[in-house]
């Protein structure tokens, strides 16, 4: 027999039917309460898909990380500046907007990169991605604000998002406090380079092998920096960061 509720004018209840909690309030519900699930280490985040391969895989294998020599004013006032910059995303109604992408491994494995949005106008189906600097109209007219590293990571926004949301364009905005300069990225399915990158790292963690160091300007400031100066292939010039002291 159907039954009726009249707290919902009358509208029999077996029209509704109960399902599963969403699974992003069970997280977040988990990580209030302090629970932690099995570390996933097939589970990548695409800033540690575009940075060093050598750093990543220290992240991955828990090394623990050094202390920075020069914590300076000047990179607290960096941190501050991105954080305040970063308010621009509210600009539009979608940004910050997240999504889980899995790519199938040579050896028939799934992988899963873990993204997110910093903007997304709907109306031109653009997708915008912010990132701080200092100068950036000199180093713009230097031709050295552009970087491969955050092409490479909006492309591979276009990959994981094109298949939720439609994507016609790509723009990198770079700001400082005084200029803000944008750029016109093509489109490019970046699948390819995400399994080489996927198992390149994977293959290191497996077979215990530390992977070659990218050594370039952001180098400064890694939190593995002594280590990867004594392995092969890593930081040549004095490292600019210690290991933490223990205290007992």
């Amino acid at each position: 027999m159907k039954t009726q509720n009249p707290q919902l004018d009358g509208v029999e209840t077996s029209l509704f039917a109960e399902v599963d909690t969403p699974e992003k309030i069970i997280k977040f519900l988990e990580r209030k309460n302090g629970v932690k699930k099995a570390f996933n280490s097939k589970k990548y985040s695409v800033t540690e898909l575009i940075k060093c391969p050598r750093e990543t895989f220290y992240k991955k294998q828990k090394i623990p990380t050094e202390e920075l020599v020069d914590d300076s004013i000047g990179g607290m006032w960096c941190s501050v500046r991105g954080q305040f910059l970063h308010q621009m995303t509210q600009a539009y109604t979608w940004n910050e907007l997240e999504c889980e992408y899995s790519v199938i491994l040579s050896d028939g494995n799934v992988s899963t990169i873990v993204g997110r949005l910093d903007m997304y106008d709907e109306k031109t189906k653009t997708v915008l991605d912010l990132k701080t600097s200092n100068n950036v109209r000199w180093k713009s007219k230097k031709g050295i604000l552009l970087k491969s590293e955050h092409i490479k990571q909006l492309q591979i926004y276009h990959t994981m998002f094109s298949k939720i949301i439609p994507i016609e364009n790509l723009n990198l905005v770079y700001a400082d406090m005084t200029d803000i300069i944008t750029y016109k990225i093509p489109v490019k399915d970046r699948t390819k380079w995400i399994v080489n990158r996927i198992e390149e790292i994977q293959f290191s963690i497996e077979n215990g092998l530390v992977p070659k160091g990218e050594v370039n300007g952001k180098c400064r400031f890694c939190k593995y920096q002594t280590r990867c100066s004594k392995e092969n292939f890593g930081l040549t010039r004095k490292p600019l960061s210690v290991p933490k002291k223990m205290n007992f």
